[in-house]
């Protein structure tokens, strides 16, 4: 085992199942970790999340009321990078997970991962090859009602895009920000640098009104900030295991029954997990490691 002192700061979106987030922070904790956690202003599992001297939970004031598919999702993960920026602390990575994600390796492996490829980006990233749903979801302006996962709304929603489709570019929004879009996954593992650069871009506010009028803006803001920045010639595919394999609004959340296809892929994390669901997924993981 590599002796590293490599930092990693943990930046955490949660909003329940206190349990199961420390059970996650005691198998990521080591003297080179810190946790940044952002409680969902509706969630009450504050009093119960563990106490040490690496855990961080940003106060009230920087608590965001997060709804799905929207820029609150994005507002709280700058108050989590705020929090790093703002502690003083020289950190190697910055690592956006949620309180959903679990991880399939040791602290010490996921360490000596780091340390191996340190300087290394990792986030997906994918460009819109064509006229798609996907990019839609940002050419397009959508009123807040929209971003409800509501069948009737969801049906209206597509109804929407597809029209906007057929009829070209006629219905897009300006594009203000004169970029090329990108999207991917919205949980990525920065190198300090690259996300302080993306951090500074945000808080000029630009990308941040354009993205509000958009669906789902955490899936593409972060790729598309990335590409227009001096760190565009190289990225790496995210780290964290992600299943949507049938699945439409979540991704699926994994159960004992999946033990056989965590272990088969190689990745240092993995999302999602649901202690309400299945608990025995995670206390295995959680035993194992």
């Amino acid at each position: 085992l590599m002796n590293s002192n490599i930092k990693i700061a943990y930046i955490v979106l949660c909003h329940k199942n206190a349990g199961q987030i420390n059970k996650m922070i005691k198998k990521l904790d080591s003297k080179n970790c810190d946790f940044f956690l952002h409680i969902d202003k509706k969630s009450s599992i504050e009093e119960d999340i563990i106490k040490n001297n690496h855990i961080f939970v940003l106060p009230n004031d920087k608590r965001i009321d997060v709804k799905w598919g929207d820029i609150s999702m994005i507002d709280a993960t700058v108050n989590l990078m705020e929090s790093v920026f703002t502690s003083k602390i020289k950190y190697d990575y910055i690592w956006l997970i949620s309180g959903q994600d679990f991880p399939l390796k040791s602290s010490q492996e996921i360490i000596n991962f780091l340390e191996k490829n340190k300087g290394k980006n990792f986030i997906e990233i994918n460009k819109f090859e064509r006229e798609n749903t996907i990019k839609k979801r940002y050419e397009l302006y959508f009123p807040n009602w929209m971003r409800s996962k509501n069948f009737f709304v969801r049906c209206l929603k597509m109804g929407y895009i597809n029209i906007a489709l057929h009829l070209g570019t006629l219905l897009d929004r300006k594009n203000i920000l004169n970029v090329d879009f990108y999207y991917g996954s919205q949980w990525w593992t920065l190198t300090y640098e690259c996300a302080k650069e993306i951090y500074d871009i945000l808080l000029k506010g630009e990308y941040i009104d354009y993205y509000k009028g958009s669906l789902v803006p955490d899936e593409s803001i972060f790729q598309t900030i990335y590409m227009n920045s001096r760190f565009k010639d190289k990225y790496y595919d995210k780290l964290t295991y992600v299943n949507w394999k049938g699945q439409i609004n979540h991704p699926k959340t994994f159960t004992i029954e999946d033990c056989d296809e965590l272990e088969k892929v190689n990745y240092l994390m993995a999302r999602k997990f649901d202690e309400d669901f299945d608990d025995k997924i995670i206390n295995k993981l959680y035993d194992e490691l």
